[in-house]
């Protein structure tokens, strides 16, 4: 059977198990780069490549700029970057979700085992790979441009609606993926989707104006475009921020409680 943990919501599970969401997304970290020749150090060498990369083609080779802008706007490497940063967030956990019961199925047939906090530590391990990618990014800013805004310190909190969202997203997944083994494929090919229909190849401005208003309907747009502000414009985040969070929290409460309705039947099929 299943654990009988307390009744607890997402917050209560995050704080009475933190120590445990630590270390498993300590494992989740360091197991992916066990074996390799330099270990964590891929962890800053992908991002630094991706943004030496972007930098060069879209800068040098293809000469782009983002729409009409000047200034600290015009690096194409850095706005494409900015915005990958974002997605990045969101498709780390979420890529990770539909084998994430399975993969840890000894424990989830522990009895004392909380199982709903695999996709804490997901989003959390995701969470680590992102402040590498925004030391990352704050890097090419001072080589190329110079001293970024003072709001970038505050890309955090632009960056919180979408681990909510992730998070969220990660319990739905989690728990139809040990009934339905497949649906890892269609959330490939739906992360796929999802980056090239949200601003990050491309200013929002280039998308024609009919339209637009449906890019809104991708809750990452909006998130890019903040996150964008934060780093590069030296915006404060702004009401998308907000509602952000208040559709997230709520979506991750709606995703918890359909997760450990999920989780009854967990171990019959594993």
């Amino acid at each position: 059977m299943t654990a009988p943990v307390p009744v607890l919501g997402p917050v209560g599970t995050a704080l009475r198990w933190r120590q445990l969401i630590l270390q498993l997304a300590r494992r989740e970290v360091e197991g992916r780069y066990r074996g390799s020749l330099l270990g964590l150090v891929w962890a800053v060498a992908q991002p630094l490549l991706y943004l030496g990369v972007f930098t060069f083609v879209f800068g040098i080779v293809f000469e782009a700029r983002w729409g009409l802008a000047t200034g600290p706007r015009a690096p194409f490497g850095l706005m494409l970057f900015a915005g990958l940063i974002v997605y990045w967030l969101f498709s780390e956990a979420v890529a990770r979700a539909p084998g994430l019961v399975l993969a840890h199925a000894s424990l989830v047939k522990r009895v004392l085992f909380p199982v709903e906090v695999l996709p804490m530590a997901a989003v959390l391990a995701g969470f680590f790979h992102t402040a590498l990618a925004l030391a990352v990014w704050l890097a090419g800013h001072l080589v190329f441009v110079g001293l970024p805004p003072w709001t970038a310190v505050l890309a955090p909190v632009a960056l919180a609606p979408v681990a909510l969202m992730a998070l969220a997203v990660a319990y739905v997944v989690a728990g139809v993926g040990v009934y339905a083994r497949d649906i890892g494929q269609l959330v490939t090919v739906g992360l796929t989707v999802l980056m090239f229909l949200s601003p990050i190849f491309y200013p929002l401005d280039a998308v024609p104006a009919a339209y637009r208003g449906l890019f809104f309907l991708n809750p990452l747009t909006a998130a890019v475009e903040e996150v964008r502000g934060v780093l590069l414009d030296g915006q404060l985040p702004g009401l998308p921020t907000l509602i952000g969070l208040a559709a997230g929290a709520v979506a991750v409460a709606v995703a918890f409680a359909l997760f450990r309705r999920l989780r009854r039947g967990f171990a019959d099929v594993l």
